[in-house]
C-alpha cells in the first residue's frame, strides 16, 4: 500500500504527458508514423526504467550506482527520444 501513491503520480504524468503529445500533434495536423511511435515509446520506457533505477539505488545507498545507471539507460532513452522527435518535425516540415 505504501507505493500506490508514488506509481499513482507517476502514471498520472504519464496520462498527461500522453495527452499533451497527442493534441500538440493534432493542433498541428501532424501525423506520427507507427514507427516513430514505437521509437518516441522505447526511449520513454527507458527513461521510466531509468528513473526507477536511479531512485532504487539511491535508496539502498548506492550513489555511484545510482548514478551510472541513470547515465548507461538514460542517456540511450534520450537519444530515442530524440531520434523520434527529429523524424516527426523534418517530416513535418515537408509538407
Amino acid at each position: 500500500m505504501e507505493y500506490f501513491v508514488p506509481i499513482m503520480l507517476v502514471g498520472a504524468v504519464i496520462a498527461a504527458a500522453l495527452f499533451g503529445i497527442i493534441s500538440w500533434l493534432r493542433n498541428r495536423n501532424i501525423k506520427a508514423k507507427w514507427y516513430e511511435w514505437l521509437i518516441g515509446g522505447a526511449g520513454f520506457a527507458l527513461l521510466l526504467l531509468a528513473i526507477q533505477h536511479f531512485f532504487g539505488a539511491w535508496e539502498e545507498l548506492f550513489p555511484f550506482a545510482a548514478l551510472m545507471g541513470l547515465a548507461i539507460i538514460g542517456i540511450p532513452a534520450l537519444i530515442l527520444m530524440v531520434i523520434a522527435w527529429q523524424l516527426v518535425t523534418r517530416r513535418a516540415k515537408q509538407t
